[in-house]
């Protein structure tokens, strides 16, 4: 069966420039444009709340690339051979979970020189220090198999982020996908709530709409959606509404915004005019204090290569996903699709008249905040 490592390769830097140079003005602008927002971009904390790399050599080259200050790394993901109208319910298993934290750690400690944990506040600021990348590690389900005491050893081996439910319906929750919408179960919010004590991060990206709401309102701590767009802007099941914004930005929390193009834009073509649509959305909805980067990407981008279309397809669609994800191919957003989106989207914001302090709040300094809140 193919794989994500296998099918996800991204474009080259150079076309992704060209594609975003139509958010950064003429091209005679742009270049002005782009070494402001280089300055700014060097000088910020960046995180970015949902973004992957291999752990090999080639991944190692990407994420030197960037300049980020931290990654958010998904662990214990594994296709289900035989779904049969599952989904991807049955591909978050704890041994998998386990077995991937062991291994991202041991990755990050044998390449030190580049990479080191984001296990606290303090460590990230220390990486940026050290001119490194922190590595935050998440799960976008909660494979605890019905064992409360599973969040404290997840804390353990380094888990800082976790969702309470994937598409389908867990033992927490309902799903984004899920036929119905039954918010979080009693077990879930007693989840909720040790993820709160442990100092996890309760995630509620691709959760049902309720779910989302439960999720923000019985967390005694700071809650927050890593990935995920407007629903006012684009109606796809993982998106979320004015409601579900305006809920978390009361309790304090950030959304950080996906370059999934289907969950930015409902048609071709997508780009990064429409994903600073998105930060403007939630800028005037609630302030610039609770909007992110939560990309959902590999830091070298999705692949682009017709060629690979229809393995990348089978790949996303039946019987992993629902139709109703909308899954097409290219994946990405035209100028956010490799190692450089992140300083592309600080052009972008310069451009759009948000002032430096604020930039740098969307580049990393709200995230920032919550996590010292909530992880320490």
């Amino acid at each position: 069966m193919i794989s994500r490592r296998d099918i996800i390769r991204g474009g080259g830097a150079m076309a992704a420039l060209a594609w975003a140079l139509p958010a950064l003005g003429k091209p005679a602008d742009a270049a002005a444009i782009l070494q402001d927002a280089d300055a700014l971009y060097k000088e910020s904390l960046v995180l970015d709340m949902l973004c992957d790399e291999y752990r090999d050599a080639s991944g190692i080259e990407q994420i030197k690339q960037t300049g980020l200050t931290t990654m958010s790394t998904t662990l214990g993901v594994r296709r289900p051979e035989r779904p049969r109208g599952s989904y991807m319910a049955n591909g978050f298993r704890l041994d998998s979970a386990v077995e991937d934290c062991v291994a991202w750690n041991n990755f990050i400690k044998e390449n030190g020189t580049i990479l080191a944990p984001a296990r606290s506040a303090a460590d990230i600021r220390s990486a940026k220090a050290a001119g490194k990348t922190a590595v935050m590690l998440n799960f976008q389900n909660c494979p605890i198999e019905g064992e409360l005491d599973n969040i404290d050893m997840f804390h353990g081996l380094g888990i800082r982020t976790m969702q309470v439910t994937y598409n389908e319906r867990n033992m927490l929750g309902d799903g984004s996908t899920e036929r119905t919408n039954a918010g979080l179960s009693d077990f879930g919010i007693a989840a909720v709530h040790r993820m709160n004590e442990v100092g996890i991060l309760v995630d509620s990206s691709h959760s049902g709409h309720q779910t989302t709401m439960d999720a923000i309102m019985f967390s005694k701590r700071t809650p927050i959606i890593s990935h995920a767009n407007c629903y006012a802007l684009n109606e796809h099941p993982r998106n979320k509404t004015d409601d579900h914004i305006r809920a978390l930005a009361k309790k304090g929390g950030v959304m950080g915004l996906t370059t999934v193009n289907t969950m930015v834009k409902r048609d071709f073509p997508v780009t990064m005019e429409d994903w600073l649509d998105h930060v403007d959305h939630i800028t005037k909805l609630v302030g610039v204090d609770h909007v992110g980067f939560g990309t959902d990407t590999l830091v070298r981008g999705w692949p682009t290569d017709p060629k690979q279309k229809q393995e990348f397809l089978d790949a996303y669609g039946e019987p992993y996903f629902k139709s109703s994800y909308r899954f097409r191919y290219p994946f990405g957003t035209e100028g956010m699709n490799d190692a450089h989106k992140w300083r592309y989207a600080t052009a972008g914001l310069i451009k759009r008249g948000y002032k430096p302090a604020d930039i740098q709040k969307v580049l990393g300094g709200n995230w920032m905040r919550v996590i010292a809140d909530v992880v320490g």
